[in-house]
Formats: C-alpha cells, sequence, structure tokens
C-alpha cells in the first residue's frame, strides 16, 4: 500500500462518455445498495444495514490488494478509525458492543469507499454512474417524504424483522428495519408528522438529503440533455414541498448555505447563473409558503424555536461536561443523563460534533475533523467541472456537523470524496 499526495488547479481529463443506467454490476452493487438500490433495500427491510456493504465488501477488496494507494489526506481518517477502538473499554453492555461495531462500520465505510473509488479506474466504474445513483436515492427520499406526509401513521414490521422472529423486535434491530413513513412529534403543540424513510428519524432523512441535493443537481439539471433537465426541473421543484413540511432547520440551513456558498463562487469568477437560479429558487419557496399549509408549518417551527434551542443546548453542555470527564477516549456510547427530562434523546445523538466529543473524546473528535476539514479545503481546489458537485456536498455536509448526528450518513461522506479525488487527474 502506498501514500500518494494531491494536485491542486490541474486541468480536466478527457473521459469516456458516460453510461446513464440505475443497474448495478459486480464491482459496484455495494455502492448501489445503498443508493440505487434502496428502495429494495427499504421493501426487504435491511435498509439500516446496506450502509455497513461498503466497509465490510469494499474493505475486503481493499485488503487484498497489495498495490491499493491511499490519498494523503486519508491519513486522519484511518488514525481515528484505529483510535475509537479505545472506546470500547467504556462500554459494559453486550448490547453496547453490538451498537459500536455497526457505527464503526459506517465511518470504515467512508474510508472504504473514498479509497475504493480512488484505485478502481473510471473504464470499470464510471464517476457519472455514481452520480446517477446519489441523484437517484435524493429522489428516492423525496418519494419517501410524499409518503410521510399521506400515510403518517404507518408501522409495520419488515419481511427482515419477521424472519428474525423474537431477535426483530429488539431495539437495535427494529428501529434500522422498521417500515415507518413517518416520524410523528409535537415539539410544535399538536401531533406532527414528518418524513423519516428510510431512515428511523427525521433528521437522518433531511441530512442525506442535504449531502445529495448537489449530486442531484449534476446528474438532472446541469447536462446538456434538454429532455432530463426539464424532467429534473419538475423533480426538483416537487421536492420543495417535502422539505418544508419536515420543518427540518438543519436541512433549510445547510441548503442555504449550500446555494449561496456555491452562487457565491461563480460570480466571483464572471458567472451569474447559479445565482437566477438561487433567485428563482427562493421565489418557488415563497409560493408554496403562501400557496400551501407548508406556510403555517414554518411558522409555528419558527415560534417555537427558541424552545428547541433551550432543549439542545441543554443537550451540547452535557455532552461538553462528559467530554470532559473522558477526554482521551470518550465515554463509548450515547448515554441519558439522570436529570433529562423522559422525552429528550440520550447525550451525544444532536449533532455529529457532539457525538464524537462525548463518545470518542477530544481526540478523536480532533482526527475525525481533521479528515472532513482537509477534504472540504481539497476538494475546493479541484477545477473540473464536476469537482464543483462533489465540493458542495462536503460543504453541505460540514455544515451539517454541529447539530447531525451523520450516521449512516457519513458514508456519503466518503463516497463524495472519492468522487472529487477522481476529479484530481494525479
Amino acid at each position: 500500500m502506498t501514500v500518494t499526495g494531491d494536485a491542486v488547479d490541474a486541468d480536466p481529463v478527457p473521459r469516456p462518455p458516460a453510461v446513464r443506467n440505475l443497474r448495478p454490476t459486480k464491482a459496484t452493487w455495494p455502492l448501489w445498495a445503498m443508493t440505487a438500490g434502496m428502495p429494495f433495500a427499504y421493501l426487504l427491510g435491511i435498509q439500516g444495514f446496506v450502509w455497513c456493504l461498503p466497509a465490510v465488501v469494499l474493505g475486503a477488496r481493499i485488503v487484498s490488494d497489495r498495490q491499493v494507494r491511499f490519498p494523503r489526506s486519508t491519513i486522519p481518517l484511518v488514525v481515528f478509525l484505529g483510535w475509537i477502538l479505545l472506546s470500547m473499554a467504556m462500554i459494559g453492555t453486550g448490547s453496547g458492543y453490538l451498537l459500536f461495531l455497526y457505527r464503526w462500520l459506517l465511518f470504515a465505510g467512508a474510508l472504504t469507499s473514498l479509497v475504493w473509488l480512488v484505485n478502481v479506474s473510471e473504464q470499470r466504474v464510471r464517476s457519472m454512474q455514481i452520480y446517477d445513483w446519489l441523484a437517484a436515492l435524493w429522489i428516492c427520499l423525496i418519494a419517501f417524504g410524499y409518503l410521510g406526509v399521506l400515510f403518517p401513521e404507518f408501522v409495520q414490521k419488515s419481511p427482515f424483522q419477521i424472519a428474525l422472529g423474537p431477535i426483530g423486535n429488539v431495539g437495535f434491530i427494529d428501529e434500522l428495519s422498521r417500515w415507518r413513513f413517518a416520524e410523528t412529534q409535537g415539539f410544535l403543540g399538536y401531533p406532527l408528522p414528518r418524513p423519516a424513510a428510510p431512515f428511523n428519524a427525521t433528521n437522518g432523512w433531511g441530512a442525506a438529503v442535504g449531502i445529495l441535493t448537489p449530486f442531484f443537481l449534476r446528474s438532472w439539471i446541469v447536462q446538456p440533455d434538454l429532455k432530463r433537465r426539464r424532467t429534473g426541473y419538475l423533480i426538483g421543484l416537487a421536492g420543495v414541498y417535502p422539505i418544508l413540511v419536515s420543518v427540518n432547520r438543519g436541512l433549510w440551513i445547510s441548503l442555504i448555505v449550500g446555494m449561496v456558498y456555491f452562487a457565491a463562487r461563480k460570480a466571483l469568477r464572471g458567472k451569474f447563473g447559479a445565482f437566477a437560479v438561487l433567485c428563482g429558487a427562493m421565489v418557488a419557496v415563497v409560493v408554496l409558503l403562501v400557496a400551501t399549509p407548508a406556510g403555517q408549518l414554518v411558522g409555528d417551527k419558527l415560534d417555537k424555536s427558541e424552545k428547541s434551542n433551550d432543549s439542545r443546548s441543554s443537550l451540547y453542555s452535557e455532552a461538553l461536561a462528559g467530554a470532559v470527564d473522558s477526554p482521551l477516549i470518550g465515554n463509548g456510547a450515547p448515554a441519558r443523563p439522570a436529570d433529562a427530562r423522559p422525552d429528550m434523546p440520550p447525550v451525544g445523538t444532536h449533532g455529529m460534533l457532539w457525538y464524537l466529543m462525548f463518545v470518542h473524546g477530544f481526540v478523536g473528535m480532533a482526527l475525525f475533523l481533521a479528515w472532513l476539514g482537509g477534504e472540504v479545503l481539497r476538494s475546493g481546489r479541484v477545477r473540473t467541472a464536476d469537482g464543483w458537485w462533489t465540493h458542495l456536498a462536503l460543504v453541505i455536509g460540514l455544515v451539517q456537523v454541529p447539530f447531525y448526528g451523520l450516521l449512516p450518513q457519513v458514508v456519503l461522506f466518503g463516497i463524495a470524496a472519492g468522487l472529487s479525488h477522481r476529479e484530481d487527474p494525479s
């Protein structure tokens, strides 16, 4: 295995025409299963487990290949994966070890996805095909969003749970495999169903929608096929409604920051098309807020935001205090503080930043942020057209780190970073 550096500001290299299909191959099926294949995974009830496939399958391929190369930017992530194993010493129950292993595999999946994409050839696995699959997952999430709005009470055991028998009712298994379109919450003073599928929580849905939006734009909007582009505009417009009714502030903030950042960087180069699209998107949102019930939901969310902020501040304080108590290796797993309200989630689950701090200590947090921040900076220097979209996805993900748990979405970081490395011809 070798470590390579990164070239910046390199000229784009010619590539073969992209093949537009959603079919997997023997090489790509682990990535397909968690993207374009998500509807099939959900029907089976394994939607929470397919995110481990990159760590297991791609990891095995990497280990068996003596010629594989690791980009230099992955060094913090490699060290992170080794360091956080020390956190296992703080776990006291058998189920805790199972949950720890699952989460470790998700972080490992970010590394293996990146390294595998860097090493596999464009002829064998085309980058545009991965873009299309990621865009297909975005469309899938929007479709699930509408199902959550139309059938908010739908809850059912999946075939995977039924096949497991009593084991399928275990909390960890149930959360990852149960059929449920929406997460109903009452923080606005009345029951509010919010899109969640194929994840177990609305925040997971919102995090994935945000990170995947640049790939949808690249696959459906930014390309020469006029018919596909027109269809893409319709799909994108349809996606605005579930994004609004999810009353997911983290999603809104990350998308706004991403769009403004993108438009600003383009404008600095004298290209104002992105700014025009941003203005058009704002007009569409205003129309939907005025003409649909989404306006009332957004208004209620903003009115209740102070209470939500107070609850989050309490959890953040508990996470910081817990990290200070065990600053090197953390606490091993999220935990509910004894003085918390019964309806409050465990400490360390309200944001990747706080999760890393509480569960893996300040060292683990620093290593992961060093990797992600490094990938954001490196991808921002890539000068190819497609490099913009992978960079934007990473920027949106970085914005989400303080308030979204990003498990299993962290695997998407690895895919985006891997695609970005492919845009660097060195």
